[in-house]
């Protein structure tokens, strides 16, 4: 009797819990039409959510749930009304998604082999950086100081690092970030606690996959243009979900996953967030690290004829 009665008490604390989010995210319309709707035990969903190989199940815990993706009839921002509690979003990345968990899904959706993912994001983060230093020096004598928002273990700014730049990472997560102090990188939970270790204004700021996990990304960009000095730099990467209502595969749920991705950005949607909050979208100037001529020549094109994509920078203004 006991046990079992020990048992629903821990099902009870390990419930997940929502909240609703009534307004739209980006211009606070309430005028909100509904893209995607169920419950997360209907398939194919609960298929979906056991492909994430997560450390626990969290089907049981979702039983009677709901969730509800959303278009803004206004602006036309897309997100996911039913959000989890900052408890349940501590859960989730602290508890059920670990090293094991990455290691599963990157085995079997990672499309290249592991050597040539881990490279080609070793050259596109060089090519950042370059692209950091070029858009930065002009208006500057400092050492560049340069702060990843969400930088999981740490490995751009240890790359950072090596070129010179003063580095500063932020990261809910504790396993993460402190796998990262490990590697001499200032981490901090938030950036109130930024702000608290008095550190001059940063040259550039990196949102790499972030801000589709975010409550609410547009108070976020705007508490990020105050850490950022006049002039300085905002990288922006998200998934792209242009097409996306009702996935129709697991790359699709993925992009606009329930639990994690609950913000779903097209180009014009993001680029419309970031200057609300003050950011001036500028150009992705071209930057070479590679010995293929046709990696040369693909990016000189780009000088000409702009992606349209979900991978974007902005200046901030005087």
């Amino acid at each position: 009797m006991t046990t079992n009665k020990n048992r629903l008490e821990q099902f009870s604390n390990e419930k997940l819990v929502f909240r609703e989010r009534s307004h739209c995210i980006s211009c606070g319309s309430s005028n909100l039409h509904p893209l995607w709707q169920g419950k997360f035990t209907d398939e194919p969903t609960r298929s979906f959510l056991n492909r994430c190989h997560y450390s626990k199940d969290l089907v049981p815990l979702l039983v009677e749930e709901t969730f509800s993706l959303v278009r803004c009839e206004t602006c036309g921002m897309i997100f996911h009304q039913r959000i989890l509690t900052p408890q349940g979003l501590n859960k989730l990345y602290d508890e059920w998604i670990n090293d094991a968990q990455i290691e599963h899904m990157e085995a079997h959706y990672q499309i290249a082999n592991k050597r040539d993912t881990l490279f080609e994001r070793g050259r596109q983060s060089i090519k950042h950086l370059l692209r950091v230093k070029k858009l930065v020096e002009p208006h500057t004598t400092e050492q560049f100081r340069i702060l990843d928002y969400g930088c999981g273990d740490g490995y751009f700014l240890c790359l950072a690092k090596f070129f010179g730049f003063d580095v500063y990472g932020i990261d809910f997560s504790r396993r993460r970030s402190e796998r990262a102090a490990k590697m001499g990188i200032s981490v901090f939970n938030n950036l109130e606690a930024l702000e608290s270790a008095q550190i001059n204004k940063v040259h550039a700021v990196a949102l790499f996959q972030v801000l589709e996990h975010l409550e609410d990304p547009l108070a976020t960009l705007r508490k990020i243009a105050t850490t950022i000095a006049d002039k300085g730099i905002l990288i922006v990467e998200v998934p792209d979900c242009r097409g996306i209502s009702q996935p129709q595969n697991f790359a699709e749920f993925h992009a606009v996953h329930p639990l994690e991705h609950i913000n779903a950005f097209t180009p014009v949607t993001l680029k419309k967030m970031c200057e609300q909050a003050g950011f001036i979208a500028t150009q992705r100037i071209p930057a070479h690290v590679t010995t293929s001529f046709l990696h040369i020549l693909r990016t000189e094109i780009s000088r000409f004829i702009q992606p349209n994509r979900t991978a974007l920078y902005f200046q901030l203004p005087h």
